[in-house]
This record gives structure tokens, C-alpha cells and sequence, in this order.
């Protein structure tokens, strides 16, 4: 996955400009942080080809599951209704992972959606969208909802469920709880990037991965 000097405007509004970057599916997960503004959700719609308004070039040739910032299913359905739609939807549904996270959630697939929690929605999102076989998972900010006694469930899901040597490309604010589970940072100010490196290669600099993005951000 290759973008290189992409620049896209809104009116006047530059919303990335002139941002170069290259993911490797290498079984990484990836960071992908910047403030508000920062131009985070344009790069995601450039990656998932829903924005083709754009100065650049964008060399997308993997298969990506994209799980967005807000509830997409039908609250009436019932959660084997959902895990249906999905196999009936995509060829690369595993409808057997799917249940195995489910339960990793202790979440009864008979269960009304509308029945659930925010939490229980995010939970069941995050199930259906990981029981799908593809190189790249994006997932905008998959712990919004979560509270932080839960998250860890959610990171080892993340961690465990995906297929095997996928990457994981996660837009968030949420440095200080999912920081630990990064393998690559990726910060982005004002549409540009300001800087992609190992969280080994950051550690080496900075105290803390926050003590990086304030430092580099703030700049």
C-alpha cells in the first residue's frame, strides 16, 4: 500500500498536503495519531478509494476490512443475523472466528443488538470485522466506547483474532491505552507527516511514546 504526494483540498482547506507514506502488510500494528483536524480521516478515505478527489498517487492492491467510528448495523437484528449478512456479504468471512470472539466478549450470538451495551456494539463490530480474512484491518477508534476496564479484552482481541501475519492500521487518541500494543507510530499534523518509525526507534529518543507525540505534534 503506497500513497505519494497526495494532496486533497476542501474549498481553500488543505486537508493533506503533499503526504507521502507506504504500509507493508507485515503483521505490524500501526498507530495512526495526529490532533484533530490533523487530516487522519482523509488518508483513511483515500486508503479505503472513497475519496478520489486528490492531487497524487494511490497504489492500493490489498484487500482491507475497515471498521468506522460508528455503529453500522441494524439495532433491531440479532447478532447471528449479523454474522449472516456478513458471510452472505464478503467470500473472506470467517463465520467460525466470529464466534470465537464472540465468546471472547462472553456475547450470546442469539442477543438483540439493541439489547446491548455501547460496549457490547463495539464489541460485536470489532468480531464481525476481524472474522474477515484480509491484509489490512483499519479500525477508527475501536475503544471509543469502551470503558478502561474492559479495553484490555478488546487489545488482546486485536492482537489474537486477526488473521494470521495481517496488519492492523488503528486511527486513535488514545495513546496511553493502546500505545503498548503499537509496533509502528505514525504522526500526522496539518495534513502532513511528521513522522513514521518502530516504537523502538521512538523509545530510544523519548522517555514515553506521549513524551514523543507532544514533542513532535507541538512543534
Amino acid at each position: 500500500m503506497k500513497l505519494k504526494n497526495l494532496t486533497v483540498k476542501y474549498g481553500k482547506q488543505v486537508s493533506l498536503d503533499n503526504l507521502s507514506v507506504e504500509f507493508t502488510n507485515n503483521g505490524k500494528i500501526i498507530g495512526v495519531l495526529g490532533e484533530n483536524g490533523a487530516g487522519k480521516t482523509t488518508l483513511i478515505n483515500v486508503i479505503l478509494g472513497r475519496l478520489n478527489r486528490f492531487k497524487g498517487t494511490r497504489t492500493v492492491d490489498e484487500s482491507i476490512a475497515y471498521m468506522p467510528d460508528r455503529f453500522f448495523l441494524y439495532e433491531n437484528m440479532r447478532v447471528k443475523q449479523a454474522i449472516k449478512l456478513f458471510k452472505q456479504s464478503f467470500s473472506d468471512f470467517d463465520e467460525a472466528r466470529a464466534l470465537k470472539i464472540l465468546a471472547h466478549f462472553e456475547l450470546d450470538p442469539n442477543m438483540k443488538i439493541h439489547d446491548g451495551s455501547k460496549g457490547n456494539h463495539e464489541a460485536i463490530h470489532l468480531a464481525l470485522i476481524l472474522s474477515r480474512n484480509t491484509d489490512f484491518y483499519v479500525l477508527d477508534e475501536p475503544l471509543s466506547s469502551i470503558d478502561p476496564i474492559n479495553r484490555a479484552a478488546f487489545i488482546e482481541a486485536i492482537k489474537s483474532y486477526r488473521r494470521k501475519d495481517s496488519t492492523v492500521l488503528i486511527v486513535t487518541h488514545l495513546l496511553r491505552d493502546l500505545g503498548s500494543m503499537f509496533d509502528e507510530i505514525i504522526l500526522m499534523r496539518n495534513g502532513r507527516l511528521i513522522l513514521q518509525d518502530t516504537k523502538k526507534n521512538i523509545l530510544n529518543k523519548y522517555s514515553s511514546l506521549e513524551e514523543a507525540y507532544f514533542e513532535e505534534v507541538g512543534r
